[in-house]
């Protein structure tokens, strides 16, 4: 009796020191993945910020646009009789013609067309950048975070049946080594 309570003293004592262990390569293993998960947060955050700065600039580039666009209301029907007729005039001959694409050649370049369509370009290329830069860093940090989690999952798994393993053999070893005092003894 004496004997078995001793093993089984053993055996929960082996138990337990492996456990602490395990816990705390658990603990260290979490604080870590915490740790990279905020950094990541951070960066999404800036990626975030960068967007909204970019769609600010996109708002105001529209009211100024739309502040230079606003026209009168009056005289709607007038202005429509004389554009169709300087539409026809324009088309229908010749010098309207040569005069529709000398206006169109001196609009191409006027500076602030060219400057409104430059910022345009511009800001239509940052947008489409960081909106893609913001969806790449997103896809690649939970694709990480996933990544982690798994491979951390899997240590301490194999952590686990390792040291199940390293607790059956010692309680085998405890086990003999008590048997061959019994029988020494006796």
């Amino acid at each position: 009796m004496a004997l078995s309570e001793r093993l089984n003293e053993k055996r929960t004592q082996m138990k337990e020191n492996r456990m602490e262990k395990d816990l705390d390569r658990a603990e260290q293993e979490k604080l870590e993945l915490k740790t990279e998960n905020r950094t990541l947060r951070d960066e999404v955050e800036r990626g975030a910020d960068e967007r909204d700065h970019l769609v600010d600039l996109l708002d105001k580039m529209e009211r100024a646009v739309a502040k230079k666009g606003k026209k009168s209301h009056r005289g709607r029907n007038v202005t429509f009789l004389g554009l169709g007729g300087l539409a026809a005039w324009a088309f229908g001959t010749q010098s309207g013609r040569e005069k529709v694409a000398r206006l169109k050649e001196r609009a191409m370049s006027d500076p602030t067309m060219r400057a409104y369509s430059s910022q345009a370009t511009d800001i239509a290329q940052q947008t489409k950048g960081a909106a893609s830069d913001i969806a790449r860093q997103t896809k690649d940090a939970a694709k990480d975070i996933a990544q982690q989690t798994k491979g951390a999952a899997s240590d301490i798994a194999q952590q686990s049946k390792d040291s199940a393993s390293d607790i059956a053999q010692e309680s085998k070893d405890s086990a003999r080594d008590i048997g061959h005092q019994a029988r020494g003894t006796s």
